[in-house]
């Protein structure tokens, strides 16, 4: 096995490792090869040759939320309708019911984590 097929099997399971860990694949190829990224936390890390891209947070990107969508209070609804959709949840012998309210839940939360990673 050359040197090349040796850093590229290093590099794919270390992508592996960063997915596990919580990485997330990014659409946007690598600047530097046109291969596939991932980020995890500040880090964007190039799977096919490696390049590593720190993220720096400036203050318009952490305040971008805010004025994108304003919370009003918009979570403590969110949570208060998920405790409804919860404590009713097993409550019908209807699964496809039960599906659906499982589903509007996952939305519900997948909506809170967006409107925290906004803000």
């Amino acid at each position: 096995m050359t040197a090349v097929n040796n850093k590229y099997q290093e590099n794919l399971k270390h992508a592996a490792e960063f997915l596990i860990k919580g990485g997330t694949l990014l659409s946007e190829p690598c600047k530097k090869c046109n291969g596939i990224q991932m980020k995890k936390d500040n880090e964007i890390t190039c799977i096919i040759c490696g390049n590593k891209t720190t993220i720096e947070e400036t203050n318009s990107t952490k305040n971008i939320g805010l004025s994108v969508i304003p919370d009003n209070g918009m979570s403590e609804k969110i949570v208060k309708r998920v405790r409804e959709l919860i404590m009713n949840n097993g409550s019908d012998k209807n699964l496809v019911e039960e599906e659906l309210r499982l589903r509007v839940i996952d939305n519900y939360i997948k909506i809170l984590e967006k409107i925290k990673y906004l803000n």
